[in-house]
């Protein structure tokens, strides 16, 4: 499966069109989550800026996805605006109490916290350092290096399905074992579950720094 990577859900048509995929299952940068609404049950798993393990929260009913979508109706089609409802529940106490639940009688909510070693924010790519030069043998490690960093030229989508090379990152990170990786000349053609995906020129060219943050 292709992780879509959206910038934010935020309109009832971004809705619309995300249900509407076949899988409904993407990353949203802002707010940083994962939203999973495949079955009658919405799922949105927060991730947090100082590093501490993601809350999710499961939302809906087991008869129908009516509660969850109603839910999000009530929030005004905004993922950021149930995402910091969802922040200000008491679990200590009746949740039903929050404003952000009162006259959804048919929906649940749940929140566990999760700490998954291959769950990863959109932002995670910040982290992984540009490479010097290409190696001898491609790697996992490596090619997320190129990817992350952009160290890359000409890229071409080969199969049915266009795919970014954010998505493509991710899924690197999360399907490792579903994927190849073959190199013809001075192009690499990556496949998953020997289908065709991508392929690209890698370019080892440093990306330019990013601005520091001054102090005031």
């Amino acid at each position: 499966m292709n992780i879509r990577v959206l910038p934010e859900l935020e309109s009832r048509d971004a809705w619309l069109a995300f249900i509407r995929r076949e899988q409904p299952y993407c990353l949203v940068e802002d707010p940083p989550c994962l939203v999973d609404f495949q079955t009658s049950f919405l799922q949105l798993t927060l991730f947090n800026s100082d590093h501490r393990d993601a809350e999710r929260y499961t939302l809906g009913s087991r008869s129908a996805m009516q509660p969850a979508w109603e839910l999000i109706k009530g929030c005004g089609w905004s993922l950021r605006r149930l995402a910091e409802g969802l922040g200000q529940l008491d679990f200590s106490s009746n949740v039903r109490d929050n404003e952000l639940l009162r006259g959804h009688t048919d929906l649940s909510v749940r929140k566990r916290f999760v700490n998954e070693p291959r769950l990863l924010p959109p932002s995670s790519t910040g982290l992984l350092q540009p490479l010097k030069q290409l190696p001898q043998q491609w790697s996992c490690e490596t090619l997320c290096q190129l990817l992350a960093n952009e160290q890359w030229r000409d890229w071409r989508n080969e199969g049915a399905e266009p795919v970014s090379p954010r998505a493509l990152l991710l899924e690197l990170q999360q399907n490792l074992p579903l994927w190849q990786v073959a190199r013809r000349n001075e192009r690499l053609y990556l496949r998953k579950e020997g289908l065709p995906v991508v392929s690209f020129i890698p370019d080892p060219v440093q990306p330019s720094p990013r601005l520091a943050e001054a102090e005031l």
